[in-house]
């Protein structure tokens, strides 16, 4: 990724805070000792981060619920936002994990118009590491079929429309609770559409995460979304989806700095093979059978929950760039073979120790070294191989080697971090980048975009046993390659160890009987160390230079073979 631009994911990063948004209503609760080891059996299983919770009675019901089920499943973790005690005695709380979030400010949208319904409240919250704002209502409408109440429910819902249009564009707002609607008809449910429906202001238009909207009552065709009543019996069993989770139309974009993360939404327990019976009728499929009673006995409605990113990423400036991957070698397996390649464009010596190689799932590796450092010089470039056998990794000079971490033939990532964990470089590539079997894919422009699909070429040049890459080297820079041939008549490798610390080895390989001369120079240009001078016989020679007196820095290695002259340059690092 180009330093000082920051892109949308592709992903959801493992790197950024989710969080888990629930709503679910209590069945008016107060002090419920019966049901209260219920709650906590459920919340245990879902771990919510903020939750909205209805049917709540009074400041007493709502101090039990924190005290009696949130602070017994994570003791001081949890802390309810600033109370609205209700005149329908069924009041709408808010709680909230303080170390994930910042309760700002609650005010209520008289929504109330009649008897038996509720204020809809307000809640602004704060994402602490990412700094996002955002808002959630809390929503609680009149209860019950037929026309009258259906037209109760539309004076609520357009009140809460016309609220939420007012709203600036493009803002951050979650929608929950019980909404009591039987259905999308216009006709007999005209809230649904109050709320959903496109219109001249749409600011305040609410979305489905998983857009499934239909005639839902009574209808097993929406079996998986019913929420109510999974106690079944005199309750009607499964066959309403009363409780929802609605989201502004900025939430849906995988892009924005906060969204919803994409098949997270899910009416708890609901495992669709429950139409018109209890939750725990049975076996259930999707909760083990303590937990469907749990939900039965809970409430006769199901919890709903749904998982939210919120983009705290931290970028890092330090100049290091991802500039080649070999995500598939063809001559040996990719558990030998694979690597990719950094390089350092930036004026500073960096130390990679203590860095991370991931990617957006679960590979991990912390760069770690016997001497506590593994720098990069000024303009270097570093192979990270996944395995640093000369022998039987296709032929690729290894700076350094790792394991927890592979390149996906299909799309991974390559996530540099540093040790704070900022993101230094990172690459998401799909299977569409220019990479096949036995070749990399190479950044020629090194101040492009290495996100971007089009800035990536397929490599030309063979290395080693004849995969087509350049590790350790620019992509058009011939003077230093894994295998040089110049003439036919012999090959040189690049020294590994290197950098090294304090021996490398130097190879080549000739084809005949030739004079050979091998020496190193300093970076003023003086020769420093003899490594070899005379005639070498057909075959491959290895050398080994011991730089232990020498000091720290860039060095070259100079073959004379037959008076043809090549070079390769060393760094010794102390």
């Amino acid at each position: 990724m180009k330093k000082g631009i920051v892109i949308g994911l592709l992903f959801s990063c493992i790197f950024a805070s989710s969080a888990r948004i629930m709503t679910y209503n209590l069945l008016n609760y107060e002090d419920e000792n019966d049901r209260e080891d219920d709650f906590i059996a459920i919340i245990n299983v879902i771990e919510p981060n903020l939750i909205i919770a209805e049917e709540v009675q009074g400041q007493s019901g709502f101090s039990h619920f924190k005290s009696d089920v949130l602070d017994i499943t994570h003791p001081n973790m949890w802390t309810g936002a600033t109370f609205t005690n209700q005149s329908a005695s069924q009041d709408i709380a808010l709680y909230y994990q303080h170390n994930l979030f910042t309760f700002i400010s609650t005010s209520t949208i008289n929504t109330a118009q009649s008897s038996g319904t509720r204020d809809v409240v307000e809640w602004i919250m704060m994402h602490n590491d990412s700094g996002i704002e955002f808002r959630v209502y809390g929503v609680h409408l009149k209860a019950s079929s037929g026309d009258e109440n259906a037209q109760q429910r539309l004076a609520e819902v357009t009140i809460l429309r016309d609220y939420l249009n007012t709203l600036p564009a493009e803002i951050d707002f979650i929608v929950a609770g019980d909404f009591n609607i039987y259905s999308h008809s216009p006709t007999s449910e005209p809230a649904f559409d109050m709320l959903t429906g496109d219109s001249g202001d749409n600011n305040g238009r609410l979305f489905d995460p998983i857009d499934r909207i239909g005639y839902w009552h009574n209808n097993s065709s929406y079996s998986d979304v019913h929420t109510q009543s999974p106690r079944g019996g005199n309750f009607g069993g499964m066959d309403d989806r009363f409780d929802w989770l609605f989201t502004s139309e900025v939430l849906l974009d995988d892009e924005a700095d906060m969204h919803y993360i994409s098949n997270t939404y899910w009416a708890f327990g609901n495992d669709g093979n429950h139409f018109n019976q209890s939750i725990n009728d049975g076996n259930n499929t999707s909760v083990n059978d303590a937990i469907a009673d749990a939900l039965y006995n809970a409430s006769d409605h199901l919890p709903v929950y749904m998982d939210v990113w919120f983009d705290d990423l931290v970028y890092s400036d330090v100049g290091i760039i991802i500039t080649e991957i070999m995500p598939n070698p063809s001559k040996v397996s990719d558990s030998y073979g694979e690597w990719f390649e950094i390089h350092n464009a930036s004026e500073d010596i960096v130390d990679l120790n203590g860095w991370h190689i991931k990617d957006n799932d679960n590979d991990d590796h912390t760069i770690t070294t016997d001497n506590s450092t593994l720098l990069i010089q000024p303009g270097q470039y570093l192979v990270f191989c996944r395995n640093s056998d000369f022998d039987l990794n296709g032929g690729v000079v290894s700076d350094y080697d790792y394991d927890g971490f592979s390149l996906s033939n299909n799309a991974d990532e390559a996530i540099l971090t540093d040790e704070q964990g900022a993101i230094v470089d990172e690459v998401n590539y799909t299977s569409s980048f220019a990479y096949g079997s036995g070749y990399s894919m190479e950044i020629h422009d090194l101040d492009s975009d290495n996100n971007i699909e089009d800035n990536w070429y397929s490599a030309t040049s063979a290395y080693g046993l004849g995969d087509l890459g350049t590790p350790g080297r620019s992509w058009d820079d011939l003077s230093i390659s894994d295998k040089e041939t110049f003439p036919e008549s012999f090959h040189i490798f690049n020294p590994y160890p290197n950098p090294f610390n304090p021996t490398t080895n130097i190879w080549l390989t000739i084809n005949q009987k030739s004079n050979v001369e091998i020496s190193i120079f300093n970076i003023a240009g003086e020769k420093t160390a003899s490594i070899y001078r005379g005639s070498l016989s057909q075959g491959s020679h290895k050398f080994k230079w011991d730089a232990s007196t020498f000091s720290s820095g860039v060095y070259f290695v100079y073959y004379n073979i037959q008076g043809i002259v090549l070079s390769k340059k060393l760094v010794l690092i102390k």
